[in-house]
């Protein structure tokens, strides 16, 4: 808003001093905007009274003066006003345009959206393989089979998946990280960058939103050959600060920061650090969960080293992405797990074996989890313990949960799908980023 005062007198000498205020406001922003307080400008006129004549004339200048002022005054309020006016209907007008048609509440807000996080897990076309191939195995990443990528993400968008969640380094299987001869690691693969923007790209074409996650369970494996292929195991670069630091400035490190800088990084809408991590713990809980039972075929480690790697990573993580972070954890049997981590929001998988002991319908307080959102981030898509799927998703979405993902795509018949898609059709807006 901007107010200009005039107030003009005339002096003795005929000289006429006039005042305006330099007071401005952004009328295009969202904030309020504070109008600056008008400046009155007083000047005194001393007259003399020697004759009528001259009395006269002072009168009949100033009530000219006064006049002009005052039609100028009411014509700037007017242009002002007007102005005002326009503005506040551009404004509101911007505001409802922006609005969230349909918030869920207690969802996942990405965007200017708040939406119950539905999708469903890729979780990947060649397992370790899309992000930099394996080209022992003759299989390519995501770059180099972009249309075979692209039909499978629009099936999963035409069956009302909103969001992907897709593996990135499983295990080192893969050309997707160089490590030397030692096992230690180099960087990325040649295609691992290319594969990545390939598929923010598709998931841009597809009107679809990634969850990338980037580590599993299953790199706890020991070092070891899997079918002419030398796959080192991730235990020495948890448990080794030096090769901790070198993984995360090697390989994870410039992974994020080139998701960054994609035209099409708001595709990206979280990093989930690890796939259930409790299969590769071992040890007692310092949070009050029961002891952590490990895979008798991994190489575990105990707590306080794998939430030192995960918090670690989250720190990169932040330095270079803008998008959410979450880990993806085994069970409500471990709940307090990664409370003490900085995520964005809690992701629990259930399964038959989960859910007698931890049932799905309990909210996720019964669990002591209220401080973030709750993310279901694998279930079967046929049936939990019986339970039909549309029931267990029903479940959740009236329950204080904020998303579910089933497992997973590459597994699914054409009536998984269709249960997929029948969950989205009866909330078409809410489930929708």
């Amino acid at each position: 808003m901007r107010w200009l005062l005039g107030l003009g007198l005339v002096l003795l000498g005929g000289m006429v001093l006039t005042c305006d205020d330099g007071g401005s406001g952004d009328a295009d922003t969202d904030a309020d905007i504070d109008s600056d307080s008008d400046t009155d400008a007083d000047a005194d006129a001393d007259t003399d009274s020697d004759s009528d004549a001259d009395s006269d004339s002072d009168t009949d200048s100033d009530s000219d003066a006064d006049s002009d002022s005052d039609a100028d005054s009411d014509s700037d309020a007017d242009s002002d006003s007007d102005a005002d006016s326009d503005s506040d209907t551009d404004s509101d007008s911007d505001a409802d345009s922006d609005a969230d048609p349909c918030p869920f509440t207690g969802g996942i807000e990405w965007q200017g959206q708040t939406r119950f996080m539905y999708g469903i897990n890729y979780a990947w076309h060649h397992f370790a393989g899309d992000f930099g191939g394996i080209a022992s195995w003759s299989q390519v990443g995501v770059a180099g089979q972009p249309d075979t990528i692209r039909q499978e993400l629009t099936e999963m968008r035409d069956h009302g998946v909103s969001v992907v969640r897709w593996w990135v380094f499983p295990d080192f299987r893969g050309d997707g990280v160089l490590l030397d001869g030692n096992e230690q690691p180099l960087g990325l693969g040649q295609t691992t960058l290319a594969d990545l923007e390939q598929a923010l790209a598709l998931a841009e074409e597809t009107d679809l939103y990634l969850m990338l996650c980037l580590f599993s369970f299953d790199n706890f494996h020991p070092s070891r050959d899997i079918a002419g292929i030398w796959t080192p195991g991730i235990e020495p670069m948890v448990v080794d600060p030096s090769l901790r630091s070198e993984l995360l400035e090697r390989v994870v490190r410039p992974f994020a920061r080139a998701a960054q800088t994609s035209p099409h990084r708001k595709r990206l809408i979280a990093w989930d650090v690890i796939n259930e991590p409790e299969w590769a713990m071992t040890g007692p809980s310092p949070y009050g969960d029961p002891a952590y039972a490990p895979e008798h075929d991994l190489d575990p480690v105990t707590h306080e080293q794998m939430e030192s790697f995960v918090s670690e990573t989250i720190v990169v993580l932040r330095e270079e992405s803008e998008a959410m972070i979450t880990v993806g954890a085994s069970a409500w049997k471990w709940a307090q797990a990664w409370t003490r981590v900085d995520l964005d929001f809690y992701q629990f998988h259930m399964y038959d074996w989960i859910d007698t002991w931890w049932p799905h319908e309990n909210p996720p307080s019964e669990y002591g989890i209220t401080n973030r959102p709750v993310v279901m981030g694998e279930f079967p898509l046929d049936e939990l313990n019986t339970k039909a799927y549309a029931d267990v998703v029903a479940s959740w979405f009236s329950n204080g949960y904020a998303g579910a993902m089933g497992w997973q795509y590459n597994e699914a018949s054409a009536a998984d799908l269709d249960r997929v898609q029948a969950f989205s059709g009866q909330h078409p807006c809410e489930s929708s980023y």
